[in-house]
């Protein structure tokens, strides 16, 4: 019993630790006011730092319900984030707004899959508390990927169209439309080979696009 909660803690320390490094970025994107030049980034950065010091906080209490303690910074982690971090609050950049939107998603695609991981091993060990704390947190992350999704094609252009290039604007609804095409065409197949027993769950498509919350 004592290897299970071991392990429990050790997943829940491992969220807290990448929680806590990916909020330095998105509080540095909320008091920049370039951000809220360009349509909906500005409003995205404020609900990435607000919805990460609630994470953190949820993890926070769940680890010490479980007597569980912090851990120094996790390596296998939170080393795949540091590039991503330092790019995302890079000020230096061109199109910095859309590329810190795009090092946003890469962090929380990680946060995601960590999520996941941590899902899955409190079902294993029966915990179902740890398990919801940690859907919650997925759902969080999953529609402020949406969001991202279908904000970047119109900041993207905006920024380039600010540095002085002859861009198309209306480019953007159909690069919009091409990346939901992709997703549910991806959900689809996975609901498909969930269906044939090939994958252990399939993903959860909108037929008609990706629609952010």
């Amino acid at each position: 019993m004592a290897d299970e909660r071991h392990s429990l803690q050790t997943y829940v320390s491992d969220m807290l630790a990448v929680e806590r490094h990916i909020r330095l970025p998105f509080e540095t994107q909320r008091k920049d006011d370039d951000f809220s030049k360009y349509g909906d980034a500005g409003s995205i950065a404020a609900k990435l730092g607000d919805l990460s010091q609630q994470h953190i906080d949820a993890l926070d209490r769940c680890l010490k319900d479980l007597g569980g303690h912090e851990a120094s910074p996790i390596k296998s982690a939170v080393t795949q984030l540091e590039g991503v971090a330092a790019g995302a609050i890079d000020k230096m950049r061109k199109t910095k707004v859309s590329k810190a939107l795009r090092d946003d998603y890469t962090a929380l695609a990680l946060c995601t899959a960590s999520y996941t991981l941590l899902q899955s091993t409190a079902l294993g060990l029966g915990d179902r508390s740890v398990a919801d704390l940690a859907q919650r947190h997925l759902e969080d992350y999953a529609r402020c990927i949406m969001s991202i999704q279908q904000a970047l094609p119109d900041v993207a252009l905006r920024e380039l169209r600010d540095d002085g290039l002859n861009i198309d604007a209306t480019a953007a609804d159909e690069a919009r439309r091409a990346a939901d095409q992709a997703w549910a065409s991806a959900g689809r197949s996975a609901s498909a080979r969930s269906e044939t027993g090939t994958i252990g769950q399939g993903i959860p498509a909108n037929e008609g696009g990706i629609s952010a919350v």
